[in-house]
């Protein structure tokens, strides 16, 4: 599943991601910087050094915290993204699984519980179904010992759709020679709680006569959750809930982060997951 920085481009018919570049459109490094003393802060306060990263994509946040000594396991629906990150395994960071992360503890039977769960990035979204948001918050209830973590990271589409946001910001990554790779994100406000997402993949050229060309484009369908939405389902699994604006642990402020960051925790007694 995608990463905010990089929701879905490209992908054949059977694998919407089969052909997005992950690792080559996001500063990994510079984000995983940015990102690791709080994660880490995160992990050291679980009941136990174990993550299961949901949706991981190409796997850079699970290998992450296999780097750390924790037991990591990803699990994502995507053929291809599972196949990427399994260069992380190869490398002893980590181990990856395909499967539907609404079904998380069907497809980690065999696993021991986990000290924390992260579903980071716009992962979420992806989600349309009207029972899809209770399914997850059920299933990772089922998946965390008590006192587990779960942090979810989202775009803060309250935000977006009251201020009639239309575009994230441009990402410019180095390609080859003299040329950039652009990431173009556009959206569009469907109905139901819906967005329509347009991630578009640009490649720059300054010595070419016809400097930019579109590598790839996409029409994506978003379930537009909000954190209401989430709390609400997160409280009804079993966890209390601590909204954040950003994933270094910062405020959430309503109307100008740009993401909504849920750091929810399983209660210590029998709850109704």
């Amino acid at each position: 599943m995608p990463d905010n920085d990089s929701s879905g481009v490209g992908g054949g018919p059977g694998d919407p991601y089969s052909r997005v570049e992950y690792r080559r459109l996001i500063a990994w490094g510079d984000r995983i910087r940015r990102e690791g003393p709080w994660l880490l802060a995160l992990l050291d306060g679980a009941p136990e050094r174990s993550v299961v990263d949901l949706g991981p994509g190409t796997g850079e946040h699970t290998a992450f915290f296999a780097d750390q000594g924790a037991r990591a396991v990803g699990v994502d629906a995507s053929e291809s993204m599972v196949e990427a990150a399994r260069e992380h395994e190869a490398a002893g960071l980590g181990r990856f699984v395909l499967g539907d992360i609404r079904n998380a503890d069907a497809v980690l039977v065999d696993e021991p519980p986990f000290g924390m769960a992260v579903c980071l990035g716009n992962v979420v979204p992806h989600l349309t179904g009207e029972d899809d948001l209770e399914s997850l918050s059920r299933a990772v209830a089922r998946i965390l010992l008590p006192g587990g973590r779960f942090l979810i990271q989202l775009l803060n589409y309250d935000r977006i759709l009251s201020q009639g946001i239309r575009h994230l910001p441009l990402n410019f990554r180095p390609g080859e020679a003299e040329e950039e790779i652009v990431f173009l994100r556009l959206m569009k406000p469907a109905s139901d709680g819906r967005v329509l997402f347009f991630p578009t993949t640009l490649s720059l050229d300054p010595t070419s006569d016809e400097p930019v060309a579109v590598s790839g484009s996409k029409r994506v369908e978003l379930r537009a959750w909000t954190a209401e939405d989430l709390t609400t389902s997160l409280e009804g699994a079993g966890f209390t809930v601590d909204l954040r604006g950003d994933m270094m642990g910062g405020a959430f402020h309503p109307e100008s982060s740009n993401d909504v960051v849920v750091l929810a925790t399983r209660k210590t007694s029998k709850g109704p997951a």
